[in-house]
């Protein structure tokens, strides 16, 4: 599966702790979306209709997809994005993410930049990355959570040739991400 880092400017919802995980108080979702929750985080990310959603979970990492492409069948996808939740012992949540983002920007000569929002810290980078397959333009966020030591990793990424209209679709989902900072 091509895995690429990237960024997006970013509207996280704060979900308060006193909910339970079965019951997130979201807005309606915009026209063409419906809302995937995520349990297990408190969380939840816009859909789009159509669209596939898969869970992993290994080595200590869980992995949540939304994809164009469903990746049961093939094991891979070409537009959609990515999540991965690291629950860090060891090192700082902010301190890893902001390497991360770093080092895929370094890489790639991708464009980074940085914020707060409300509890989080979140590091960005955009890109593009040529493979054998062709070019993947990628927007990544690197989002850390200081208060649990949780570090989110949001991918979205396409075809360069896809782009434009793929990213329509992942720049609202990338802005409207609701996690619970308790989590």
């Amino acid at each position: 599966m091509k895995m690429f880092l990237a960024a997006a400017l970013l509207l996280i919802t704060a979900v308060p702790a006193s909910r339970t995980a079965a019951a997130i108080d979201l807005p309606a979702p915009p026209s063409g979306f419906s809302w995937q929750e995520i349990p297990e985080l408190k969380a939840a990310l816009l859909r789009p209709n159509g669209w596939f959603f898969k869970r992993e979970e290994g080595k200590g990492t869980l992995a949540y997809f939304i994809s164009k492409e469903d990746i049961g069948k093939n094991g891979q996808f070409e537009t959609g994005l990515t999540v991965n939740v690291f629950r860090l012992k060891k090192d700082k949540a902010v301190d890893k993410a902001r390497v991360l983002i770093d080092t895929v920007a370094a890489k790639y000569h991708g464009e980074e930049w940085s914020r707060e929002a409300g509890p989080f810290e979140e590091f960005g980078c955009s890109y593009k990355a040529t493979d054998a397959s062709g070019t993947i333009v990628s927007q990544s966020l690197a989002i850390a959570n200081p208060k649990t030591n949780t570090m989110y990793l949001f991918i979205f990424e396409s075809p360069e040739s896809e782009w434009d209209s793929a990213w329509k679709i992942g720049h609202q989902i990338m802005e409207s991400l609701a996690l619970d900072d308790d989590v």
